[in-house]
């Protein structure tokens, strides 16, 4: 049986993006707020706003947090 406790995953609640890591019952942190929707590629996380903008995100190295590294549009 495959061990999924590394996996990562990105919800979005209230505006509020999470990261989050399979098998914890609290997220690693809050990302960003006024947000609309989220999707996690790898270690990248790409974001798109309430205004209708996109930024993409990177993850850090031990997965406890994300940082913002160029607006897509």
């Amino acid at each position: 049986m495959e061990d999924n406790t590394d996996q990562m995953f990105v919800t979005v609640k209230s505006g509020r993006v999470l990261l989050w890591k399979g098998g914890w019952n609290s997220p690693m942190c809050t990302v960003t707020s006024k947000a609309q929707s989220a999707v996690l590629y790898g270690d990248e996380i790409v974001v798109q706003f309430q205004d209708g903008s996109s930024t993409l995100f990177q993850v850090t190295d031990n997965g406890s947090n994300a940082y913002p590294i160029r607006r897509l549009g």
